[in-house]
């Protein structure tokens, strides 16, 4: 058996492609160490080097299978069928990655269309499919805007913010607020739920969200109920009116689909903007290519800046629904299996030079939003976001510049990339304009 002492640099004993594994035997690899923060391209390189399929023990979720190509990754994400999020359909109880001991609220809200296979995801999926088709988010965009304006004139006068406080994390959290049309004077409360939740990686804050969480759910419970009784404009509303039209939604799945809209997004929209502004910074030739006209380059460099930069690196555990071979590997019903997506964007077979950001990349077919038919509901709003809070915050601030860019406080926690804070000097030494 092949075996990894340490990030980025382990070798398997042959080549990746011919070494047969056993999920009783992981590899020796550290998932969670800086290194592989500052640089993901060498450490997912070390997996790829390993095989298209490798056994690795992820925290939390204990012995699993994972894809480290993107031919592999792109398969598992669109076998639905042989690769399924609910343990029954792969002779186990539960939610793979969901501990047991989980309170009930925290279950109540695992009933997402997420977590869920055909038909009830395609079921679900179609009510608020519904409901975001009738506010077209690229009719949203002069709204959202305005949001980044109204966020950003609190930071006048300011020589240096931190990026995530002020602004990354605050600005998706309006929008959502406001798509689901939850009251204004509610946001703050939402903000400390949302902090609470995003910092339940370790140790007590884990114990902090348990316990944050029927609060949460009692809250989320009443604003339906309101929506019930007077239906105000927003997405609970229409989900609302998606159920009495036809397909009949539980009360804990109407429950369930607004929490998921309301935080799903939330922490990755919020790491996608400050990656983003990360990346521009380090690549300073990329980032006056982009402004020299951002109106026509945004779009198309929004793909690549997350791609570049991927804030999900992996897919939430699956179960192998029954015994099967799979890129060389024997995988057997009911263990485990996810996607590195970040291993897929960095794969050399189907992107050139993937560690260099290139902004006019194409063609760019990421992995950032998934593939299949759980890719990601708000990738539409996601980009629209992130374009726009890019656009905003350069347009008022053409000269910004990281205050420090060789300390960025990187979260340690697999599966994620992204930064605890990211202070920023507001007017630096530049002397570019932006468009």
């Amino acid at each position: 058996m092949t075996s990894m002492d340490s990030i980025g640099g382990a070798q398997p004993q042959g080549t990746g492609e011919s070494s047969v594994y056993s999920l009783k035997a992981p590899l020796r690899v550290d998932l969670q160490t800086l290194e592989s923060k500052k640089d993901p391209f060498s450490f997912f390189a070390g997996l790829r080097a390993a095989g298209p399929v490798i056994p690795l023990k992820m925290p939390f979720v204990g012995s699993v299978w994972a894809t480290t190509t993107y031919d592999a990754t792109a398969a598992m994400l669109k076998n639905n069928s042989l690769f399924v999020q609910e343990g029954r359909h792969a002779g186990k109880s539960g939610v793979a990655g969901l501990s047991w001991w989980m309170p009930h609220a925290i279950k109540i809200l695992s009933n997402n269309m997420l977590l869920k296979d055909e038909p009830d995801h395609r079921r679900l999926r179609k009510l608020v499919d519904q409901a975001f088709h009738r506010r077209l988010v690229r009719n949203m965009r002069g709204e959202i805007e305005a949001l980044a304006d109204r966020i950003l004139d609190e930071t006048e006068g300011r020589d240096e913010i931190d990026l995530v406080e002020a602004y990354a994390r605050r600005f998706p959290l309006e929008v959502i607020c406001w798509l689901l049309g939850l009251p204004e004077e509610n946001r703050g409360k939402f903000a400390e739920w949302a902090s609470h939740m995003t910092s339940a990686l370790r140790g007590f804050a884990v114990l902090r969200m348990v316990f944050t969480m029927p609060g949460v759910v009692r809250y989320v419970r009443e604003q339906i109920n309101v929506c019930r009784r007077s239906p105000r404009e927003g997405l609970i509303t229409e989900l609302l009116q998606a159920e009495e039209d036809g397909d009949k939604l539980s009360e804990d799945e109407l429950l369930s689909m607004v929490f998921l809209l309301l935080f799903a997004g939330f922490e990755t929209t919020t790491h996608l903007i400050t990656d983003s502004v990360i990346a521009l910074e380090q690549n300073p030739e990329q980032k006056e290519y982009l402004f020299a006209d951002p109106a026509a380059r945004m779009e198309r460099a929004l793909e690549e800046l997350g791609r570049y930069m991927t804030p999900v690196q992996s897919t939430k555990p699956r179960y192998v629904a029954e015994d099967c071979e799979f890129f060389g590997q024997e995988l057997h019903r009911g263990e485990n299996i996810v996607g590195f997506l970040a291993a897929a964007n960095y794969d050399p077979a189907v992107f050139e030079e993937p560690d260099k950001l290139k902004l006019d990349r194409l063609p760019n077919p990421h992995l950032v939003f998934g593939t299949g038919i759980h890719f990601c509901l708000g990738m539409q709003l996601a980009r629209v976001e992130a374009q726009s809070a890019i656009m905003r915050l350069y347009g008022r601030y053409p000269n910004l510049e990281l205050a420090a860019p060789d300390d960025l406080p990187w979260i340690k926690r697999f599966g994620l990339r992204g930064v605890f804070s990211l202070p920023l000097r507001l007017n630096g030494g530049g002397l570019r304009q932006a468009g």
